[in-house]
């Protein structure tokens, strides 16, 4: 699998398409695995009948705001 070196190879070469297809790969496992970790998430909620709190509600509440 290549890394972000690899790409950093690439560019100083002029391998543009090496550098496409690193790239490529590289954002592929990326969100492969962030779709991996969201499916996770939400199953642990779905069965675990644990609410999670949305970020705005918690941003609010930290600078002392009130939601209604």
């Amino acid at each position: 699998m290549p890394d972000v070196s690899d790409l950093v190879y690439y560019a100083a070469q002029q391998q543009p398409v090496d550098f496409e297809s690193a790239f490529k790969d590289i954002m592929l496992n990326k969100i492969a695995d962030a779709i991996d970790a969201k499916k996770v998430e939400v199953a642990q909620i779905m069965f675990n009948n644990t609410e999670v709190e949305d970020t705005e509600e918690l941003e609010d509440q930290e600078d002392g705001e009130t939601t209604q």
